[in-house]
């Protein structure tokens, strides 16, 4: 199994979430390198402490200062030389397709009169049709599309009155009782 060294470093520095620190104790408990690796880790970031600090000579460290500010206009001018010619590049084919688009539309425009196409589509057009809906058509009871509506309404009317059963006392209907409960409370 790999071991993360980066895991190890955060973990003994203290830079991890507690959830993350907890994933990671679990996976030290699982893999017996891991756990060997971070005690080393620790025993050797321990003695690493105990050492006196060093500031470093004054020439090596302006040398090296010297070094990073000269890669760093290094980078930054490979950067403006490629932007420099990419934008260039980018100009002259945003000009370029302006003009050629112009250029297109112009030339189509020359042959016809303006406007003549659409007054030669309106007069060809046929007269505009009112759109109906015939797919949901709804029909009431009693309009004159219906033949013998008071005979079908009649007979609706009967068979719903037979459907009906009358209540009184000799279906055994009975009324119902309201009883009172009375309760007391303790307070």
């Amino acid at each position: 199994m790999q071991i993360n060294d980066d895991g190890c470093i955060r973990y003994l520095m203290k830079e991890m979430d507690p959830s993350e620190e907890i994933e990671f104790e679990r996976e030290m408990m699982k893999d017996e390198d891991l756990l060997i690796e971070v005690e080393t880790l620790r025993k050797s970031f321990q003695k690493l402490g105990k050492l006196p600090l060093h500031h470093p000579p004054k020439e090596l460290s302006e040398q090296v200062l010297s070094m990073a500010v000269e890669t760093r206009k290094r980078q930054l001018d490979d950067q403006q030389k490629w932007f420099g010619v990419m934008g260039r590049s980018v100009a002259a084919a945003v000009a370029l397709l302006m003009i050629g688009s112009s250029g297109y539309y112009f030339w189509q425009n020359q042959s016809e009169p303006p406007g003549s196409s659409v007054v030669q589509q309106i007069q060809n057009a046929d007269p505009p049709e009112p759109w109906v809906d015939r797919n949901q058509i709804i029909e009431f009871a009693g309009t004159s599309q219906q033949v013998n509506h008071n005979q079908i309404i009649q007979t609706d009317i009967d068979q719903s009155y037979h459907k009906l059963t009358l209540i009184n006392e000799k279906t055994g209907f009975s009324k119902p009782s309201q009883k009172i409960i009375l309760t007391s409370s303790v307070k």
